[in-house]
């Protein structure tokens, strides 16, 4: 394993520090933008409805279901990149790098999400499966480094550090099985990210992964 000395140590801690700041920064930033699609107020339209600001959020429950799965997916990510960070107790430049690129992949996924969040077209929900099985693996390619690196924290033994590789697999997996089911039909894709990952959890359980 691969050895540092005081200094760098210290350099490469502070880096992580930084580094889980921005990505919190960085997920919250995109938590504000999802919010911003909700049903507009100003005209207040509303005031004249049966059931005032009810009325918007029910006349088109599909949008909102949408909008709220597409909230789901980015915390999904969002846990994703913590659980993968939160073994890791430094970071270099290279690890750093792939943590970032894997925020801007996320950031194409939102573009996908919001830009047809009616699902008009095929390339909304395969895009959206695309950026987050990529940046899922990203994620993973980020973890492989550290722990290469020694950037893992010292408790962690080989079996543990795999099964964190393993149980790091259910996000990128779902996401890259749902391409195809994107291709049948957006409620079947939605179906999906609800029916794939319990199958995977239960199939890891079943095989001693978890």
């Amino acid at each position: 394993m691969p050895t540092a000395d005081a200094a760098t140590v210290f350099t490469q801690r502070s880096r992580l520090r930084r580094l889980e700041t921005f990505v919190d920064v960085a997920y919250a930033v995109l938590f504000v933008n999802f919010i911003m699609y909700l049903p507009p107020t100003e005209d207040m339209a509303w005031a004249e409805m049966p059931y005032g600001l009810l009325s918007l959020l029910v006349a088109d429950p599909e949008l909102l279901l949408r909008l709220v799965i597409a909230v789901g997916l980015t915390l999904i990510n969002w846990n994703l990149t913590h659980k993968l960070l939160g073994p890791v107790e430094r970071s270099d430049g290279l690890h750093t790098l792939l943590v970032l690129l894997q925020l801007v992949v996320v950031g194409l996924y939102l573009f996908f999400a919001v830009a047809d969040p009616q699902l008009v077209s095929v390339s909304s929900p395969v895009g959206q499966s695309c950026c987050l099985a990529i940046s899922g693996l990203i994620g993973l390619l980020g973890w492989k480094y550290a722990c290469r690196k020694g950037f893992a924290h010292p408790e962690l033994d080989a079996r543990e550090r795999r099964a964190v590789a393993r149980r790091s697999t259910i996000e990128p997996l779902t996401a890259a099985l749902t391409i195809g089911l994107a291709f049948i039909g957006p409620t079947v894709w939605e179906l999906g990210w609800l029916i794939i990952p319990p199958l995977l959890i239960a199939l890891w359980r079943t095989l001693g992964w978890e």
